[in-house]
């Protein structure tokens, strides 16, 4: 089992569950995430962060950003300024399960996510 955590946000992977083995939270929701979505969430939500990292420094000020990138079953979508970002996602319903939810990670977090799911 691997646990990755902090103020507003936790991450839990245990490989022997079969269907659902990644559990992802944030301050009041939480939701299990099976292999597939989880690794497609990974490289969605790495790949905003870098695309976020390579523009910030060009932000003016108080100059707003909004980012969305969209991969099967995920939409994310980045908000934010030179500061800081937050990130809603959106888990399409489909597939075997046909489930969705909707899940948000407010800036004070979303760097600490990011870079644990980096290293995960």
């Amino acid at each position: 089992m691997i646990k990755k955590e902090g103020p507003g946000w936790r991450i839990i992977r245990d490989l022997s569950r079969d269907t659902f083995s990644t559990l992802i939270g944030g301050e009041t929701w939480a939701i299990e995430l099976n292999n597939s979505e989880w690794e497609n969430l990974v490289q969605i939500v790495i790949d905003l962060s870098d695309q976020y990292k390579s523009i910030k420094n060009q932000l003016l000020g108080d100059e707003d950003i909004t980012l969305e990138l969209e991969r099967t079953p995920w939409l994310a979508i980045l908000k934010g300024d030179q500061f800081g970002w937050n990130l809603k996602l959106i888990l399409s319903a489909g597939g075997k399960l046909n489930r969705g939810a909707e899940v948000y990670w407010p800036r004070n977090v979303t760097n600490h996510v990011a870079n644990a799911m980096r290293n995960m």
